[in-house]
């Protein structure tokens, strides 16, 4: 399926996505089209190059691993080498093979590595050997693969671990960083912005690596619902971005999102509306999966605090006083319940929001379940269920209102 076949078949499948198809089997048609591809014209190459594929093959990585091609997104594609000698060979080959997927409509990101390079973490690319971890066989020396997949990278990425979460830690507080670490933005990056694809992604990586260990704690099935249901909805943004624009371009502008609303974009349910109704779900859907990722990123943190970071922690910490009933304190920097009944009181609820915008401590997960689990559960009956306009003010007034 090659050239105008190739086009013909993304035509299809934008003009499928347009009249209804999911964003998940778009994704997975777009993956799809891009492995016959590259399996055709890897094979076509050897045919011409008169080589075996013995100590050649490729790996998907990334996204592309994930089975999560976007329309304009790159093919993250890694030729590995069995040894130097293969590598100073397989060069003609590889650009020949690069060179025509670019040709037919492909965006490639490609790299090379031997098995033996696969071994060694390059502490200052830690983006390739995150992307490893979605590694999936393509095409070529399926042997070769098999020794890596089973053999080499497990052993070394366990010997990695703290690197490796220790740097998608780093890599992810300073993106969230770059965006006020906050999921309200007038035009979000969908794949960006925090409570975008990224902080999906940055999740599955981190349950790659801890979960091996030791798991998360306390994720119910319930939850993991609403992450997938948020994954789809963005999925479904980000193609409709892509399209729309006709290129690798994720910003949801406001013309896009009244595009969004107008053709009820991720929303099954039929009922029309306005953008700023529609930019509610997208905020609850972004919502889901950016306390997904911090719910990962609360857990001891891989490497030890600096000084400084510990002094600012414990300053922190002693400006809060719990009040003289002790419903809740803070712990490691978090806002944790004591009394986990006494949220059946609204006001208590509503004074621990409060002191979260008045300090800028964030709840812990645990809270945020406490919270969730009493206000859906009718064991005890809610008391002061309506907040007051003081209260509500005091916290949209306060120094940290976006934490509340």
């Amino acid at each position: 399926m090659l050239g105008p076949q190739a086009d013909a078949e993304r035509q299809r499948i934008r003009q499928q996505f347009e009249t209804g198809t999911s964003a998940r089997e778009t994704l997975r048609a777009q993956c799809e089209l891009a492995d016959h591809n590259v399996q055709q014209i890897f094979d076509e190459v050897l045919r011409v190059h008169n080589r075996e594929p013995q100590g050649l093959c490729l790996l998907a990585l990334g996204g592309y691993g994930r089975r999560m091609l976007f329309p304009y997104s790159d093919l993250d594609i890694l030729f590995l080498l069995g040894n130097e000698r293969i590598e100073q060979e397989s060069r003609p080959l590889i650009s020949e093979f690069s060179r025509t997927l670019w040709d037919i409509g492909f965006r490639v990101s490609s790299a090379g590595r031997t098995l033996e390079e696969c071994k060694r973490i390059e502490e200052d690319n830690a983006e390739f050997h995150l992307a490893l971890l979605d590694r999936r066989f393509l095409a070529g020396d399926a042997a070769l693969f098999e020794k890596l997949d089973t053999k080499v990278l497990p052993a070394s990425e366990t010997q990695a671990r703290p690197f490796l979460l220790a740097q998608i830690h780093r890599l992810t507080r300073e993106r969230l960083t770059r965006y006020g670490n906050t999921i309200f933005h007038l035009e979000p990056n969908v794949k960006e912005s925090p409570g975008g694809m990224r902080d999906y992604q940055a999740t599955i990586w981190l349950r790659q690596i801890v979960d091996k260990k030791k798991g998360i704690r306390n994720i119910t099935a319930a939850e993991e619902d609403l992450s997938a249901a948020a994954v789809d909805f963005l999925s479904a943004i980000r193609c409709f971005l892509h399209y729309s624009n006709g290129r690798n371009d994720n910003t949801l502008t406001y013309e896009l999102q009244a595009a969004a609303a107008e053709r009820l974009l991720g929303v099954g349910d039929g009922v029309a509306r306005t953008p700023a109704e529609w930019m509610r779900q997208y905020f609850r859907h972004a919502r889901t999966l950016n306390r997904q990722l911090l719910r990962y990123l609360e857990q001891k943190a891989p490497v030890p605090l600096t000084l400084r970071q510990r002094l600012f922690s414990a300053a922190r910490a002693s400006k809060f006083e719990p009040n003289d009933d002790k419903f809740f304190a803070v712990r490691d920097g978090l806002l944790e319940v004591l009394d986990q009944p006494v949220l059946s009181d609204r006001a208590v609820t509503y004074s621990l929001f409060a002191e979260a915008a008045r300090t800028g401590i964030p709840l812990s997960r645990e809270a945020e379940r406490s919270i969730g689990y009493i206000l859906t559960h009718p064991e005890l009956p809610p008391k002061n269920t309506e907040i007051p306009w003081a209260t509500l003010r005091e916290i949209l007034g306060s120094d940290y209102p976006g934490v509340a």
